[in-house]
């Protein structure tokens, strides 16, 4: 489902919502039509017999829709929370660094503190853009001032022996919650899920032409259908913490060294 989201995912989540619930709804529609067409409108007869057990097919297609999109809600839900947590405990982390440097002092230590306020700067202007891009990754750009920052703070721990543990101890929580940035944004819902959950409504969509299609009939599936659809925009909305209306803001980030200010 990227292709979708690489044409909506700059609107806004209202918008995304809407398309994706206009979309299924109008699918089920032509999908209903075709099958009453094709499939049931010539066995009508034998439909009748059997309109129990189509009945049973139909619930149990939506019933399997609905538990993978359940599933599916919630696993992307969670990574969304987690991600936001990460950034939150990236904040923390800069902000003990920073004061760390702070107290070892020195030359060395003051020198730290400007590439740290460097690395930030890199990280939202240019970290998060890439990790909400299509194919997220982490900017080249980031990672230069990085390791620029990272021999800038060993410099500062060999000068200040006593908060050496303190500053690399920080540095490497640092570099790691970088890593588990670009974990979130590569961690969206495989495409097998996608492959089974358009299977059970295609299908499910198909069993509405056993129902005649005038306006009332086509109003109910299409709204019926165009619910489904909110969810899965949902969930596509969801499935991208960086990239969207609906995404994890680094105004966390630039605000960690707000209140310290380094001085000249």
């Amino acid at each position: 489902m990227d292709w979708f989201m690489n044409q909506v995912g700059h609107l806004p989540d209202s918008v995304v919502l809407i398309t994706g619930a206009a979309a299924t709804g109008s699918a089920a529609l032509i999908v209903a039509g075709l099958s009453r067409r094709i499939l049931f409108v010539p066995g009508d007869a034998k439909l009748q017999v059997h309109a129990k057990l189509a009945d049973l097919v139909h619930g149990s297609l939506l019933a399997f829709t609905v538990f993978t999109l359940a599933l599916v809600l919630t696993d992307v839900r969670s990574n969304l929370s987690k991600t936001l947590d990460a950034a939150q405990r990236e904040a923390s982390t800069i902000t003990r660094l920073d004061e760390e440097l702070e107290i070892a002092g020195g030359i060395e230590a003051a020198a730290a503190r400007r590439g740290l306020r460097l690395y930030v700067d890199a990280v939202t202007s240019s970290d998060w853009p890439s990790l909400g891009a299509p194919a997220p990754t982490l900017s080249a750009q980031a990672d230069e001032i990085l390791t620029s920052l990272r021999a800038l703070v060993r410099a500062a721990a060999r000068a200040s022996p006593e908060s050496a543990a303190a500053i690399t101890t920080f540095l490497n929580q640092l570099e790691d919650l970088r890593l588990g940035r670009l974990e979130s944004a590569t961690k969206s819902v495989p495409s097998i899920f996608w492959w089974i959950i358009l299977a059970f409504l295609i299908a499910a969509m198909a069993m509405n032409g056993r129902h005649p299609l005038d306006l009332a009939g086509a109003t109910l599936i299409a709204l019926h259908m165009a619910a489904i659809g909110l969810v899965l925009a949902l969930i596509l909305v969801m499935d991208q913490p960086f990239r969207g209306e609906t995404s994890v803001s680094p105004a966390t980030i630039t605000q960690a060294l707000s209140a310290h200010r380094l001085s000249e």
